[in-house]
């Protein structure tokens, strides 16, 4: 199943939720948004940051609920019913249609990727992480699931394997984990 329809199967199912973005829960949501927030600290409200595969826009949400507004925001999502839904929901916001693989992005200081790593092949997801690195000039920080498993939906990679692959590029890595079973929270430091 390709990104597209597993998200646009789950918003069909659950509507502008967290569940319609294949989330557990919204409490799940939110707790890898916190790790996000407490992994760049002081970075959010003198940054420019790109969330990539925004979805709803529930990240920027959830930064103006904490009163933790960027210096500038953009979201991004592939999907283009997600993108029309965050302008509505965050009129004053900025939202773009880019496929993150594929298309051409936006220079920022950050990317920031909540879940936008769930389903990709392994092949993608460091093809993904690539592609927000080139275009960060500090770095990025997201979260993606760890295990060993062999799974037909979802994407697992092995935390040794991230960690070689920041330090193979002389880059300064956190790693947190312990919040939620078989998930991490990353951030890579130019």
């Amino acid at each position: 199943m390709n990104n597209s329809t597993f998200y646009q199967k789950a918003y069909k199912r659950h509507g502008i939720s967290a569940r319609g973005l294949n989330w557990n829960s919204e409490e799940s949501q939110k707790i890898r948004f916190e790790i996000i927030c407490d992994l760049l600290k002081d970075e959010i409200s003198s940054n420019f940051i790109v969330d990539a595969g925004c979805g709803f826009g529930d990240f920027y949400m959830f930064l103006e609920e904490k009163k933790l507004i960027p210096k500038h925001y953009i979201g991004i999502d592939c999907i283009r019913d997600f993108i029309d839904i965050s302008k509505q929901r965050l009129p004053h916001t900025i939202f773009t249609c880019r496929d993150i693989l594929k298309d051409e992005l936006i220079y920022a200081d950050w990317y920031i990727a909540s879940g936008s790593l769930n389903i990709l092949s392994s092949f993608n997801t460091w093809m993904f992480l690539e592609k927000m690195l080139l275009y960060s000039r500090k770095g990025i920080v997201f979260n993606i699931l760890i295990g060993d498993k062999n799974s037909k939906n979802f994407n697992y990679q092995k935390k040794e394997d991230i960690i070689q692959f920041a330090k193979k590029k002389r880059y300064k890595i956190r790693v947190i984990e312990g919040y939620l079973p078989n998930d991490i929270s990353v951030e890579i430091k130019k």
